[in-house]
């Protein structure tokens, strides 16, 4: 009986954890680079040190606004910004409360 008992708040416990951790992986570490190529593949890799990075942010202007990515049927990546919806919610606001 304390076997199953056991089991159950094992699974329970891991039914927590495991969300957290992915979520945590989701999030950009400071000084991190991300590629997502248009087929959907991502990686990410640190900077290589503070002169590259100079040099790298030179070419890159900073986020205004949350952007969508979605995968397409055709296996195509495609992104927007943020945009208004008729409720006067944000999209992106309305998709992180989804979580």
């Amino acid at each position: 009986m304390r076997a199953p008992i056991l089991l159950l708040g094992a699974v329970g416990i891991m039914a927590v954890v495991v969300p957290a951790s992915a979520m945590d992986t989701t999030m950009m570490a400071k000084g991190e680079t991300m590629m997502v190529m248009p087929d959907g593949k991502m990686a990410t890799m640190p900077m290589m040190d503070e002169k590259m990075s100079m040099a790298v942010m030179k070419m890159a202007k900073p986020m205004e606004k949350p952007m969508i990515m979605m995968m397409g049927s055709d296996g195509k990546m495609y992104m927007m910004e943020d945009a208004t919806m008729p409720d006067g919610k944000m999209m992106s606001e309305d998709m992180m409360m989804a979580k």
